[in-house]
């Protein structure tokens, strides 16, 4: 799932590969680490679902080894994005 983002120096848009989702905050696969603490805003889509995501984050933790990438904490996100990405990744029952 891939993730456009813009740093808090607005400097050009980044391009991250998400491997981990929730309501809450994403894991962002990058090879160009961006510091804990730091605030991005970020745009997305989920397969299914026509929508396109905006939220604004926060690096929470970094991990530097293989593979690295972000922590990231949604802090601003709307509520019926954030129920709608619940829904999303509920588990389906079979059936």
């Amino acid at each position: 799932m891939e993730f456009r983002g813009v740093d808090s120096s607005g400097a050009g848009q980044l391009v991250f590969e998400a491997t981990d989702l929730s309501p809450g905050g994403t894991f962002l696969k990058a090879d160009l680490l961006l510091e804990q603490g730091e605030r991005l805003w970020l745009q997305f889509q989920v397969p299914g679902v026509p929508k396109l995501f905006h939220a604004e984050g926060r690096v929470r933790w970094v991990k530097l080894d293989q593979p690295g990438g972000m922590g990231i904490e949604f802090e601003t996100i709307t509520e019926s994005d954030r129920a709608l990405l619940a829904r999303y990744l509920a588990p389906r029952s079979v059936g």
